[in-house]
């Protein structure tokens, strides 16, 4: 069985992959803390525990997801990907050479009351692109004014391209106009942090629910680390009408066949299925499969072995997997083949 395990593990790293098949429903037996139940609460399972809740620092997929469960920047994106306000108060305002964009902010707080103002983002901009941070995601700022000069550590983090005109007002310069620019301002790492919360807490901020500030639909809470934890409903959320859960919880379980198992005892509403599963399962009236923005590729330790440093070679060794059949053959689950770290889909 390790065996079969390690062999799974090695070629989902191995092959360029979009995400895997989902089996949910409402079947779970416990039915006061199901979604089935009073329409209130969720019960999920998480592949992982959440490595950081600090934008600035995030780089993985689950951080993203409770970020973006938990946070709002200025725009988000609708089922077909296109941008819709978020702390927004609208569309930008662009001035003629498309170089230049101000955005209006709506009325919005954080988690603790205080207001969200433009220099919350003037602040998480400032600091994501500073290398004293060393965020491995500075890089997608730099099509703001000045940004990769900052990262370089030939400009200081002030004559970043953004400032807050007032504290409803965001004005933003780019090197080029850029048409996807107000889809790209949807990512994580372009949330807001509110500066007198983040430097009272230091290191700490972004590792437990109460050393993180919230301006999303959910705040973080019973965050237990490598167990669980859970979203619960932000009552300063500006738009908290539209949200239709009070809770949800994440259990972490690592093992996807420990999570089926779970899934088939009633105790989630949803559950990944193990690619040997898939057969067994794809009739099953719950059964879904569902693209996500997400890719799985193979990075070489080119530390530990010297000849994964020849271009020539690294680039034979990704010519010789046949990605379509690997998705086709072993995962068998809706995944799709990826040429690329931009996902299609």
């Amino acid at each position: 069985m390790k065996n079969k395990h390690a062999r799974w593990s090695f070629l989902v790293f191995l092959s360029i992959i979009l995400l895997l098949s989902a089996c949910s429903g409402g079947n779970g037996k416990d039915k006061s803390d199901s979604s089935a139940g009073d329409g209130k609460k969720l019960r999920l399972i998480s592949i992982s525990d959440i490595p950081s809740m600090d934008s600035s620092l995030a780089t993985d997929a689950v951080s993203f997801d409770a970020l973006n469960n938990t946070m709002e920047g200025l725009y988000k994106l609708d089922k077909n990907d296109k941008a819709i306000p978020g702390i927004a108060k609208g569309d930008p305002k662009k001035s003629k050479d498309g170089l230049t964009w101000t955005i209006e902010l709506r009325d919005a707080k954080w988690s603790n009351g205080d207001k969200v103002t433009a220099d919350d983002f003037v602040y998480a901009w400032r600091k994501l692109v500073d290398p004293k941070t060393a965020s491995e995601y500075a890089f997608i700022m730099f099509d703001i004014e000045n940004a990769e000069d900052i990262n370089k550590g030939d400009k200081k983090p002030e004559e970043l391209g953004v400032k807050a005109i007032d504290d409803k007002t965001l004005e933003i310069k780019l090197n080029r106009e850029l048409p996807y620019y107000q889809e790209l301002l949807s990512f994580g790492s372009f949330l807001p942090q509110n500066e007198k919360f983040v430097k009272e807490k230091g290191d700490k901020y972004g590792t437990t629910a109460e050393d993180t500030l919230y301006n999303g639909p959910f705040t973080l809470s019973d965050w237990k680390t490598e167990d669980n934890y859970t979203l619960t409903k932000n009552k300063e959320y500006w738009d908290k009408g539209n949200v239709k859960l009070d809770s949800v919880n994440f259990k972490v379980v690592k093992e996807p066949q420990t999570a089926l198992n779970m899934y088939n005892a009633g105790d989630v509403d949803e559950a990944l299925i193990p690619a040997e599963n898939v057969k067994k399962y794809k009739n099953d009236k719950a059964y879904n499969t569902e693209l996500e923005s997400r890719v799985y590729f193979m990075r070489m330790n080119q530390k530990d072995v010297p000849e994964f440093k020849n271009q020539d070679l690294r680039m034979a060794i990704a010519q010789s997997i046949d990605r379509e059949q690997y998705v086709k053959s072993n995962l068998n689950n809706g995944s799709k083949a990826a040429n690329s770290l931009v996902p299609t889909e």
